[in-house]
């Protein structure tokens, strides 16, 4: 088919194509393994290649230095940027229109006549416009572009349950409903353990970072309705992933079947703690821990641990 969402290496806000009807036969085993009991040997980007996933990356901008995240810029060469106290505060910025059509001809030349895209939400980003816009430019395919309400893992959590119904047989309007069906519906909550990099790309006042930074303030986050809010303020790590714990267990009731996406920005050992608990504490019918990349790391700096999950 035809699965294309704005997720990236179901990490950061870009945007995925792919056929996951394709070969479906043949890949039906290491598409469930991968699906169902992904690990950190066993991670997001492997499964991308199982479904036939393909990656069109956002930018990332440092002064006069432009770079596409995860192509010319690695997790470990951005980190190494933002450390060095060199670099000017990092940008991003959504894929040109004509990056968007190269990539859309690219899967359309492999005889997928129709494409679903799932872009994140309007307000954080303009992909939307610029994947709508690149669909109305092609003749003779059949282009859904849905606006997801959300950010990285909720919209990569959508992408899956896509290919899972093309993958059982599901019609291409079956598999637009449902992440129509599902926009808005998938939890994002992340604890932020500094505010300096939210201050630098204007997602928080200079002096909200400065009393934050002065209280040892780590701010939980929820990404709701294409909506960033603050919603709880803690004074310390431990304190934020308890918190952080107390919150999703109040959206889904312990035992429950999830799906569960544990996301970091370079804190693998406390992801890794995390997503123990969320298996441990709920039937994980989907579970996968990635780190998020470049693109949400610009904003939220490092040291976020979350989670995006919904009820199965």
């Amino acid at each position: 088919m035809d699965v294309l969402a704005t997720i990236g290496r179901f990490d950061d806000e870009r945007t995925v194509l792919g056929d996951v009807a394709r070969d479906a036969g043949d890949r039906r085993g290491a598409f469930a393994q991968h699906l169902y009991r992904a690990t950190e040997q066993s991670r997001p980007p492997a499964l991308a290649r199982d479904l036939s996933l393909y990656v069109l990356p956002l930018h990332v901008t440092f002064g006069a230095d432009s770079f596409t995240a995860g192509i010319d810029l690695s997790d470990a060469e951005f980190y190494a940027r933002l450390r060095d106290g060199k670099s000017p505060p990092p940008t991003t910025s959504q894929p040109s229109i004509g990056e968007a059509r190269e990539i859309l001809e690219r899967v359309l030349a492999e005889g997928n006549p129709k494409a679903l895209v799932l872009t994140v939400a309007t307000e954080l980003s303009g992909t939307f416009s610029v994947m709508s816009s690149t669909a109305q430019q092609i003749i003779g395919a059949q282009i859904e572009v849905v606006d997801m309400r959300g950010l990285a893992g909720q919209i990569a959590l959508v992408a899956t349950a896509c290919a899972r119904l093309r993958r059982d047989g599901g019609s291409f309007a079956e598999a637009v409903a449902l992440a129509k069906r599902l926009a808005g519906n998938v939890h994002l909550l992340v604890a932020i353990d500094t505010l300096d990099q939210l201050r630098r790309s204007g997602r928080a006042s200079s002096m909200q970072a400065l009393f934050g930074s002065l209280l040892s303030i780590k701010p939980i986050l929820e990404v709701k309705d294409g909506k960033l809010d603050a919603i709880e303020r803690v004074r310390t790590r431990e304190k934020a992933m308890t918190r952080l714990k107390e919150l999703i267990e109040a959206r889904v009731a312990p035992g429950s079947r999830v799906h569960f996406c544990a996301l970091h920005t370079n804190d693998p050992e406390r992801a890794r703690v995390f997503g123990e608990w969320a298996q441990e504490r709920f039937h994980c019918v989907e579970y996968w821990m990635n780190e998020v990349g470049a693109v949400v790391a610009a904003h939220a700096g490092p040291g976020v641990v979350g989670a995006c999950f919904y009820e199965a």
